[in-house]
């Protein structure tokens, strides 16, 4: 290997290695060095056929305390993923840094539910991450 490339490929490896080591699970997050991407996880609901079900409302309840954080999308935003059948479970900055918390999805037509699941979701420094739980639901 050529001179150049290595020291690319050094610096790229050290660069690498210090964002991972900034967004670990520690409780200092003073240092942390975080993308700008906003991590969003979403539910996706469709019947037997696999076609998207358009829910009347939903909710996204932490466990832990009963309180209610859906996220609010902008009306446009939220026809769009409606139509594909796909709803905002959790996204960054919705819970504390450093945190494991078990949260449920409820889904409603008719002012009735008619599906409910539950996740585990942890967040580092950073981002929010899905430990478990089924985001593909079928009606």
């Amino acid at each position: 290997m050529n001179k150049p490339f290595k020291l690319i490929v050094i610096v790229l490896s050290l660069l690498l290695t210090s964002i991972q080591m900034s967004c670990d699970d520690t409780d200092n997050c003073e240092d942390a060095i975080c993308t700008l991407v906003l991590i969003r996880i979403s539910v996706s609901i469709t019947d037997q056929d696999q076609n998207p079900i358009a829910l009347d409302s939903y909710e996204v309840i932490n466990l832990e305390n009963g309180e209610n954080i859906t996220v609010s999308l902008p009306p446009a935003e939220q026809e769009q993923e409606l139509q594909r059948g796909q709803y905002l479970l959790i996204e960054d900055d919705v819970l504390g840094v450093n945190q494991v918390q078990q949260i449920q999805f409820r889904g409603f037509i008719n002012n009735q539910e008619v599906i409910s699941s539950d996740y585990t979701v942890s967040t580092d420094c950073c981002h929010v991450n899905l430990v478990s739980g089924n985001l593909e639901l079928t009606i």
